[in-house]
């Protein structure tokens, strides 16, 4: 709980009981006086009624005496309970013996009443008699009396007392609300005022252990800080100027390196000049780039700068395990070396480079190689760590391994192209010059046997071998010349077509729309390739009159080639791959762009080849 909170909170219940007594002490005289009040009337009362019996007995009229008698002694029972009931603070014990005396009294001076109602010889002494009994009821209306102007007094003095303690609690509530929060509120005023006119000296002294003790705490250091910051403010622009300016020069930097990199990938004059903005940022004499081979066991010089060519050639500083920099190399990202603080015999000392720093070029905790920077008159204690060039470090193995990934995916899509060549020779001019070995050598048996029929059949089939022999070669050679153009893709398979038309004789009617996305490169790629393929096999096998391509690109991609030839048994087909290695090259290109291949095909009814392809699986 807080202080001011609790300074408030118990003046408040201190002021609270003490007003609740004062009430409660006049509330209880009120009720004492209502109490004196009642016993003061009915005490007049039962001298009255004295009076009353007495004349009743002196004329002679004692019909109703007996119940004057009743309500005199209600009226003293009744004062006896007024006198012992719970209204009353302090029961008064004088006020009770005088009651009883009168009660006492009554009891005798009724016995007279009643036996002298019937005897007037004895009326005589009855009014002396009945004086004395009322001077008895006048000594306790008096004693009432007397105590009641007891409890006005006292009444009067609570109710003085109430006003003193209001005028005195409304004084201290003004002395503590003047002490406890007008006066800090006060100070704190004037000091803000100060604090916006300038005089940054201000402080605040308020000893108090509530709040404002804290704020004015806070209000003094933050006049500190301000004063600070005013006094230095120029030497703090000029660091944040220069801290500034180092950060801009090392995102330039950067931006630089990594553009160079994204543009130069990692060549050797691009690895030169990454190592030469390096050692600029670093402010280092010499430096090198070595990186590993396929195996990690040495490294390999990319890029060096001033360092000599004996160190260059050491195996130390080509092996992956020896000197500090196979240690940086396995088992940290980053050492820093100086001869003041080592007593290591490194090649480096031969050759006068005794600091220098050794940073690891590592992608996904992958080591790739070694950057390292030599420096002039290091001191023991300093360290040439640099956030940036760990940075850039990273940024070159980024740029290493997209080399070498091109480079993979480049030998897999020659790979993949040799082994569609290897296929189409096999399916062409291989199966050709087999046929055409086999005819020469049973024009060898015939020329043997003399049987000059046989030897001029041969002589036709090698003729006609070697045209469709000449006919493959030229056809794959055209095909491995072709050069995708994007921009008129429907008239690069209308070139295809043209040349099938001039080869063939065959005519081809092209059903061509276009109204969807436009088509990948690959996708454009491999399907002109399934064309030339599906053409191919047509020349070849169908002995078609007659070809339909209808190509339909709209919600999705759709490809049909169909032709009225001799068409095959495709069960056969499937137990006798090696004489239509075509078909299942048309089905390697369009496993690549993700579509579908499905062929129709049966005897002396054409054969139809349809691809489709779904524009969301691109």
């Amino acid at each position: 709980m807080n202080n001011l909170y609790r300074k408030l909170l118990f003046a408040i219940i201190l002021w609270l009981l003490g007003a609740l007594f004062f009430v409660g002490l006049t509330l209880n005289i009120s009720w004492r006086l209502e109490d004196r009040g009642v016993a003061i009337n009915e005490a007049g009362s039962l001298r009255k009624l004295s009076y009353l019996m007495v004349a009743m007995v002196q004329s002679q009229q004692t019909k109703n005496l007996d119940q004057q008698l009743l309500i005199f002694e209600a009226k003293l029972k009744h004062l006896s309970q007024l006198e012992t009931g719970s209204s009353s603070l302090k029961k008064n014990t004088e006020h009770i013996s005088e009651l009883h005396t009168v009660i006492n009294s009554f009891q005798i001076f009724k016995k007279k009443i009643l036996e002298k109602q019937n005897n007037p010889a004895l009326h005589a002494n009855l009014l002396d008699e009945t004086h004395e009994f009322i001077e008895q009821i006048n000594h306790l209306v008096k004693s009432i009396e007397l105590e009641n102007t007891h409890n006005i007094q006292l009444m009067r003095l609570a109710q003085i007392l109430l006003m003193l303690m209001a005028f005195v609690s409304a004084l201290l509530s003004l002395f503590l609300l003047n002490k406890l929060v007008i006066r800090p509120l006060s100070i704190l005023n004037t000091g803000l005022h100060e604090i916006t006119t300038g005089n940054l000296s201000t402080r605040l002294d308020i000893r108090t252990d509530d709040e404002f003790h804290q704020v004015s705490d806070g209000f003094n250091q933050m006049a500190s800080s301000l004063q600070d910051v005013y006094q230095n403010l120029e030497e703090k622009v000029r660091q944040k100027t220069a801290d500034l300016k180092q950060t801009n020069t090392e995102l330039s930097v950067l931006y630089e390196i990594t553009a160079l990199l994204h543009k130069g990938s990692s060549n050797p004059k691009t690895l030169n000049m990454f190592l030469e903005k390096v050692i600029q940022l670093s402010s280092a004499k010499a430096g090198s780039i070595r990186l590993l081979n396929q195996q990690g066991q040495k490294m390999e010089i990319a890029a060096a700068i001033n360092i000599p060519d004996g160190l260059l050639t050491h195996p130390a500083c080509l092996s992956a395990h020896c000197c500090l920099c196979g240690q940086a190399l396995k088992e940290t990202e980053f050492i820093s070396y100086s001869h003041h603080n080592s007593e290591h015999n490194l090649p480096c000392h031969q050759y006068k480079l005794d600091d220098f720093a050794t940073f690891q070029i590592q992608l996904r905790d992958q080591p790739f190689g070694l950057l390292t920077i030599y420096f002039d008159q290091a001191s023991p204690e300093k360290s040439f760590d640099s956030p940036l060039i760990r940075l850039l470090c990273t940024q070159l193995a980024v740029a290493i391994e997209n080399d070498r990934l091109i480079l993979r995916d480049k030998q897999y899509a020659v790979l993949e192209e040799r082994n569609i060549m290897a296929q189409g020779l096999h399916d062409s001019i291989a199966q050709s010059l087999s046929f055409l070995n086999l005819q020469l050598q049973m024009l060898n048996k015939a020329i043997e046997n003399n049987n000059k029929n046989n030897i001029d059949q041969h002589f036709v089939f090698l003729n006609t071998g070697l045209q469709q022999c000449y006919d493959d070669v030229r056809e794959l050679l055209n095909n491995f010349r072709f050069k995708l153009n994007t921009e008129s893709f429907q008239g690069v398979m209308q070139s295809v077509i043209e040349r099938f038309k001039l080869q063939t004789s065959i005519p081809v009617k092209l059903s061509f729309t276009s109204t969807g996305a436009d088509l990948t490169p690959q996708q454009q790629l491999q399907i002109i390739f399934i064309v030339q393929e599906a053409l191919s096999n047509i020349r070849k096998h169908a002995q078609a009159s007659e070809v339909l391509i209808e190509f339909e690109n709209d919600q999705d991609i759709f490809l049909n080639i169909q032709d009225n030839g001799i068409g095959f048994d495709l069960s056969i087909d499937k137990e006798n791959q090696g004489h239509h290695i075509g078909l299942s090259i048309m089905k390697e290109r369009i496993d690549k762009i993700n579509g579908q291949l499905h062929i129709i095909s049966e005897i002396s009814c054409g054969t139809s080849i349809q691809v489709s392809i779904q524009h969301h699986q691109r």
